[in-house]
């Protein structure tokens, strides 16, 4: 709050300083118009439109604000005083300014206008002047607190806008933060992915078959131009996300021939579905990995996207395992996989608890690896 104080005060500062123009332009503006109101209510009626009577009309509204003027500073000292004693200085002060003003109405009435013998009604020239004075006092207070209540009030305002801009600003950090994070993971393609691939193209330059080299070198530029174009933080259709997935698949059977078969299976209705980008290669690599790449025979993968009656679109990346051979390091794997862990790091920075990732045993003999994106709309914001 150091710099939001800072603001604070400095507003606080622009209105004190405020407060003398808005003090002298009030004791103007109030005592001209005593000044009017007496001329109005006794000059008029009584006919009394000598120059002697208008010179006292405006001399006794000079005095009245001359003396207005120490009430100022000796209510400011009081201010903060307790209820009785303040009330007690506050009407004492004001009842004393009231019999000065009112001896001093009298006295140049009397001498301006040679007027004598009018001491006697002296109780009329004070009740009027108590009243002038008591509602000086009581102005002087109505406004010292509305004063304070816009302060505090602005203040407030102050402190909610810095606050929602602190908001703001945290909540673009996060954002940026999850933006990061969902690039990190994004970007980790797998360096074996790169370097099988690399290792396949030499071996097939060795072996002289350039037409299956270029054509797994051009797949290869190409799955990388998709994968690099896509921003991380932002969801690609499904059908985006699919001929991604089958590029990457081209490159995988030019290097594993026909020992790789593979299925796609996409309801027609969860083709224009938002997904994150790159979400089923992870899945696809983990199968080609611990489970057709294993195997002598080498083995089918299964792609099935479908949406249930709840909205919530379930991806499907199934493998019919390793030969029994392998089948006991094959049972420890998809747990411990990194692609596995990265993806359901991302569904969670996307979806929340909505998004999920279940590994179940497939109908083809492996794995299956269920994910599943919450209907439209349920995207986290978190």
């Amino acid at each position: 709050m150091g710099v939001s104080g800072n603001k604070i005060l400095s507003v606080y500062g622009r209105v004190l300083g405020d407060d003398d123009a808005l003090f002298w332009s009030l004791q103007l503006f109030g005592w001209t118009g005593i000044s009017l109101l007496t001329y109005l209510s006794l000059s008029v009626p009584y006919d009394q439109n000598e120059l002697a009577y208008l010179a006292h009309n405006i001399s006794q509204s000079v005095v009245g604000l001359v003396l207005s003027i120490p009430l100022r500073p000796v209510f400011r000292t009081v201010w903060n005083w307790k209820f009785l004693p303040r009330v007690v200085v506050v009407l004492g002060a004001a009842i004393l300014a009231a019999l000065v003003w009112a001896a001093l109405r009298l006295t140049l009435f009397m001498l301006m206008t040679g007027e004598s013998g009018l001491w006697p009604d002296f109780g009329g020239w004070l009740f009027p002047s108590m009243f002038v004075f008591f509602t000086w006092a009581a102005l002087y207070h109505g406004i010292k607190y509305y004063q304070m209540l816009q302060r505090e009030r602005e203040a407030l305002l102050r402190i909610e806008s810095l606050q929602r801009q602190e908001a703001l600003k945290l909540a673009r950090v996060e954002a940026d933060a999850r933006d990061a994070q969902l690039a990190l993971l994004r970007y980790q393609l797998n360096p074996h992915f790169l370097f099988n691939t690399l290792n396949s193209v030499n071996a097939l330059i060795s072996k002289g078959d350039a037409g299956r080299a270029t054509k797994m070198v051009a797949k290869l530029s190409e799955f990388l131009r998709h994968s690099l174009r896509a921003e991380p933080e932002r969801e690609v259709t499904l059908a985006e996300e699919i001929a991604t997935t089958e590029l990457y698949l081209e490159i995988e059977k030019t290097r594993f021939a026909d020992r790789l078969t593979v299925e796609i299976q996409i309801a027609e209705s969860a083709k224009s579905r938002l997904v994150p980008p790159m979400i089923l290669q992870p899945l696809v690599e983990n199968s080609l990995k611990h489970a057709i790449g294993v195997s002598e025979k080498g083995g089918h993968i299964r792609i099935v996207a479908s949406e249930a009656d709840s909205g919530v679109l379930q991806l499907r990346v199934e493998d019919s395992g390793p030969e029994v051979s392998n089948q006991q390091s094959y049972q420890r794997l998809p747990g411990a996989s990194v692609g596995l862990d990265n993806t359901q790091t991302r569904l969670h920075a996307f979806y929340g608890d909505g998004g999920r990732l279940q590994i179940e045993q497939a109908d083809i003999g492996g794995y299956s690896v269920l994910v599943e994106v919450p209907p439209l709309g349920a995207r986290s914001t978190v």
